[in-house]
């Protein structure tokens, strides 16, 4: 596959950013509640043992709010997809997912996009519309 390199590169990059970001925001957290902790001048802090899981918790708590982002980001093209008619294969295939996969994701917008659908609403387990 031509691209699958460059998803790679891009896929593990995507990660290290989110491990950066989500250790810096960690490690920003802990100094807000430890400013007895001296920041030294290289990015890195010693975590007390006593604050490990506050740390850990931390990091977790940034992975989950960007994950809440990137779903939400998610959401807005797949609802207008399925407005514009796409059927589950459709959008299975452009998230490279099963149609189970798809359907159990995004069916909560296919009852809103109901309303706005070409004729016969949104697809069905099938593909066709209601």
């Amino acid at each position: 596959m031509p691209g699958s390199t460059y998803s790679a590169e891009t896929l593990a990059a995507l990660a290290t950013k989110i491990h950066d970001s989500a250790d810096a925001y960690a490690m920003d957290r802990l100094l807000e509640r430890r400013p007895d902790l001296d920041k030294p001048p290289a990015p890195c802090v010693a975590v007390p043992s006593e604050e490990e899981l506050r740390v850990g918790l931390d990091r977790l708590g940034f992975v989950a709010w960007l994950e809440q982002g990137l779903a939400l980001a998610s959401d807005v093209p797949v609802a207008a997809a399925l407005r514009a008619g796409a059927t589950w294969e459709q959008l299975a295939d452009a998230l490279r997912s099963s149609v189970t996969e798809a359907r159990e994701r995004y069916d909560h917008l296919a009852l809103i996009a109901a309303g706005d659908a070409p004729a016969g609403g949104p697809p069905t387990e099938g593909g066709e519309g209601r």
